[in-house]
This record gives structure tokens, C-alpha cells and sequence, in this order.
């Protein structure tokens, strides 16, 4: 009996972490870049003056939806924070094919680009304004492996091979005169199991062989964990 209970509990463990849901609230300063551009290979933003991103830990192949929740920012140190995660829309500065009737250019007042320069560097696509969310998944070094402007979401996306943290911050050049946070949902599941799930789930049903070998009875089924 001790055996099958042990046995039960390993085995609902290793489906919880195959496929549980989870959820968090990440809140992002309006302080923070994207990601460290002083890392070898990211690209390099703004003058300097951003702090750093906002993380949260993540999996390779999560499926993650990111939602804003709550909270405004400012770009301006005279403006009280009045923007949510799609930033100033029609404004002058970001980049993207509309900044206020003409094209964007991705490049900031201090003539250093905006992260969304990446995103965006001819200029063609829709609008990512100056202090919209900027989402990107990062390896175990720092080094960027996708990045994305996340809208008020949902948005979704997969974090790639290698992905080990989900970094966001502001779409700025200029980050000391800003002002204000975010508050951004952000779920997520693991469809295939990790490795260490799987050796979980193999160790358990080892166990099960062993009693039913010592014992001599019949295999118990899932079901018998609820009996």
C-alpha cells in the first residue's frame, strides 16, 4: 500500500509539471530597457540611462500569453505617466510606418536608436511608439534570442530553443526623465515535459514494477490512486 501511494504522488506530481498552467504579474519600471545592451551580440539602445529589464524565468517551448494589466508611464519628466503598454500612439518618436502623419525612424531625440529599431529598422510596419512594452527572450549569457512589442495583449508567443528568462522594458532612448510602472500578466504551460519530468515519471513506474514483482498482484490502474 505504502509503495502505491508513493507511487501516486510521483506520478500526479510529474503531470502537474508536464502541463500546469502559470501565471505572474511582472511589474516594469518605466526605468527599464528591454535588455542589457552592453552584452556581446544584443544590440545597442538609448544612451545608457535605462536600468534593467524586468525578468521572469521561463522554459524553452512555454507557451506564454502576456496581458497588461494595470499602471501608466511617461517619457516626459514634466508629464505625469499616462500611457499603457502601447506607449505614445501617433507621437513623433518610435518606429513604424505612422509617427504623427509621417514615417517613424527609430531613432530617439539623443540620436541613438529605440529598441523597437530592431523590431522594425525599415520603418514599414505598424507603429511601435516611444514607452511601448518591449518584450524578449534571452539564453543562459544574456544574448537575445527574439524580441517583440507586446501591444496590451493578449498577445502570445513560444519561447524559443534555449530561452531561459522573459525580459521586458520601455521603448526609449532617453530613460532618466521617465516615469511610472506597468503591472503585465504573463501565463504559461509547458506542453512536453522537461527531462528531469520525464525521469520523475520513469522512476515511479520502476517503483510499481517492483511492488507488483514483491507482492504478486495484479497492476494497479491510476484510478486505484483515488480508491
Amino acid at each position: 500500500m505504502k509503495m502505491r501511494q508513493i507511487f501516486c504522488g510521483v506520478v500526479f506530481a510529474a503531470s502537474m509539471a508536464a502541463g500546469t498552467a502559470s501565471a505572474s504579474v511582472v511589474s516594469v519600471s518605466a526605468f527599464s530597457g528591454p535588455w542589457d545592451p552592453t552584452i556581446a551580440g544584443n544590440p545597442a539602445y538609448g544612451n545608457g540611462s535605462n536600468t534593467p529589464a524586468a525578468s521572469l524565468a521561463v522554459n524553452a517551448g512555454d507557451n506564454i500569453t502576456i496581458t497588461y494589466l494595470s499602471g501608466l508611464t511617461s517619457a516626459f519628466g514634466n508629464l505625469a505617466p499616462s500611457v499603457d503598454a502601447l506607449g505614445y500612439v501617433g507621437g513623433g518618436f518610435g518606429s513604424g510606418a505612422d509617427c504623427a502623419g509621417s514615417p517613424c525612424t527609430g531613432v530617439g531625440s539623443t540620436g541613438q536608436p529605440f529598441p523597437s529599431f530592431y523590431l522594425d529598422p525599415t520603418n514599414s510596419g505598424p507603429q511601435i511608439a516611444l514607452n511601448a512594452l518591449i518584450g524578449d527572450f534571452v539564453d543562459a549569457s544574456g544574448k537575445i534570442l527574439d524580441e517583440f512589442a507586446t501591444g496590451n495583449g493578449p498577445f502570445s508567443i513560444v519561447a524559443p530553443a534555449g530561452a531561459v528568462a522573459l525580459q521586458f522594458g520601455m521603448n526609449d532612448d532617453f530613460f532618466s526623465d521617465n516615469s511610472g510602472a506597468l503591472s503585465i500578466g504573463v501565463t504559461g504551460s509547458t506542453a512536453v515535459p522537461e527531462p528531469a519530468t520525464f525521469a520523475m515519471m520513469l522512476i515511479a513506474l520502476g517503483g510499481l514494477g517492483i511492488a507488483r514483482q514483491n507482492s504478486r498482484r495484479k497492476a494497479a490502474s491510476v484510478t486505484a490512486c483515488y480508491a
